[in-house]
Formats: C-alpha cells, sequence, structure tokens
C-alpha cells in the first residue's frame, strides 16, 4: 500500500473492521504471516487475534474508541456516532461539520486526534 493509502486503510482495518494491522517488510514476510494465520485458524478458530470480530460493528465498542480522544466522553461520542453514522466517515469529517455537533473546542481535539 502507497503512503498516500496508509492511514485510510489503517483507520478502515483497525477502528471499523476491530482488527490488527501488521507491517512487514516484503512479500516473503507476508506470506510467512498469511501461512501462519492459516494454520493457527485451523487450529482454533477463537485463538486467532487477526480475524475479523464480528461485534466490532456494534455501537458500543465504536463508543469506547471515540471515548480515546481526548474531551469526549461517552455522551459526545454516542451524539458523533449518531451525527456521522461510523468511525469511519468521523474520521473524514472537516472541522465545521464537527464544531456543529460537539462546539469549537472538542471539533479540533477530535479533528487534531
Amino acid at each position: 500500500i502507497s503512503c498516500q493509502y496508509f492511514l485510510a486503510v489503517q483507520k478502515l482495518v483497525v477502528l471499523e473492521l476491530g482488527m490488527v494491522l501488521l507491517p512487514v517488510a516484503n512479500h516473503g514476510e507476508a506470506s510467512q504471516l498469511m501461512i501462519q494465520l492459516v494454520r493457527e485458524q485451523s487450529k482454533d478458530h477463537k485463538s486467532n487475534p487477526f480475524l475479523c470480530k464480528q461485534c466490532s460493528r456494534l455501537a458500543e465498542p465504536s463508543v469506547v474508541l471515540v471515548q480515546q480522544i481526548q474531551g469526549v466522553g461517552k455522551t459526545k461520542a454516542l451524539l458523533l456516532l449518531q451525527q456521522f453514522g461510523s468511525i469511519h466517515r468521523l474520521c473524514n469529517v472537516s472541522v465545521k461539520e464537527l464544531e456543529l455537533v460537539v462546539g469549537q473546542t472538542a471539533a479540533q481535539q477530535i479533528y487534531t486526534f
């Protein structure tokens, strides 16, 4: 993935899908990692930490993630998710759009985060 798209992909994979993003040095290392994941998955489906967690689509984990932003509590997190629909969309809104929902100070903190 080029640098141009890496941040957007990272946000989608980690925040929206609830998966772990692992950087690899080259194609060989990536293929070895995939082989290891397939072997691990075939042993015990629940033990593979790289699989997509189905519960990540629910509102509660999203609220917890948004609350990690300084100055955002549960109420503001719920309000933001209700207004913008998803963490992915929240990551791509302007400061002005955020200001309409949470005010100028919180909007700037969220945008910076």
